[in-house]
């Protein structure tokens, strides 16, 4: 697909979909976290939402062999994707 990040897969984990940017890490022993996912977000029907909401940091280490199956995102869920804001959250000042 043109314009299309690159490694943006939809992925099947044990129950959940997710949209994310997968990285292989080479070279690490079997059963280890092999994979990176970058930003990942929670396909909910035909919405996204963050799958990672409570850390700022947007990159998580999966074992490839969590994840069932995946694929290249269809045009509405690239859509989705670049539409996608984050809601922010309030930050108290008293």
């Amino acid at each position: 697909m043109e314009n299309q990040p690159k490694n943006l897969q939809v992925l099947l984990l044990k129950d959940q979909w997710l949209l994310a940017k997968v990285e292989e890490i080479e070279g690490v022993e079997f059963g280890d976290p092999d994979c990176i996912l970058t930003e990942p977000l929670a396909i909910n029907g035909t919405s996204l939402s963050d799958w990672i909401p409570f850390a700022d940091t947007k990159e998580i280490v999966i074992r490839s062999s969590d994840i069932l199956t995946f694929m290249e995102p269809g045009k509405e869920l690239l859509a989705s994707y670049y539409s996608y804001k984050p809601i922010e959250p309030e930050i108290l000042t008293e």
